[in-house]
């Protein structure tokens, strides 16, 4: 397996082998609302459901608990990479992922409501080993790079695609 250099060098040498694809598989099971999602090689396996009072077992996270550790784990992930390309050791790290939704507008009660958090409001709070200059420069570079952020931003569009079977 290449080390995080050898990749983003490679990535460097040629803009074609940072391409990739990603697939995850997710089953609606029998309890609750529980889903099961499927990802990546090895594969691992995420149990998603919902709260007793939305119908879930409370087995695992809702989507929406999973939206929020996606911005954060994403912040954390890509502030890695750019904290090895900028030379920055990173002595701690944590992401507080707020959101803010009213649950009416996903039961149509009023759609002319956002059917989704209205806001979303990452709080990050790093100890580095640079200046404060330095790490808001990291910073600034991880709001501009981080996939879920600009995924969220809306830079990519949903094109589902229905499969009915009979």
């Amino acid at each position: 397996m290449p080390s995080f250099k050898e990749t983003y060098d490679a990535i460097k040498a040629d803009w074609n082998a940072g391409e990739k694809n990603f697939n995850v598989e997710c089953e609606m099971l029998s309890d609750g609302m529980q889903v099961k999602c499927t990802m990546g090689a090895k594969p691992f396996e995420l149990i998603i459901d919902a709260p007793l009072g939305l119908d879930g077992t409370n087995e695992g996270p809702s989507p929406l608990l999973v939206i929020l550790s996606s911005i954060g784990a994403c912040i954390i992930a890509v502030t890695r990479f750019w904290a090895k390309i900028m030379d920055i050791k990173i002595e701690e790290m944590k992401v507080f992922s707020r959101g803010h939704i009213n649950l009416g507008a996903i039961f149509g009660i009023d759609d002319s409501k956002l059917a989704g958090y209205d806001k979303l409001e990452p709080v990050i709070r790093i100890k580095a080993d640079a200046p404060e200059e330095k790490i808001n420069e990291l910073m600034d570079k991880i709001f501009t790079h981080c996939p879920v952020i600009t995924n969220f931003g809306g830079a990519s569009s949903i094109q589902p695609k229905v499969q009915i079977r009979k």
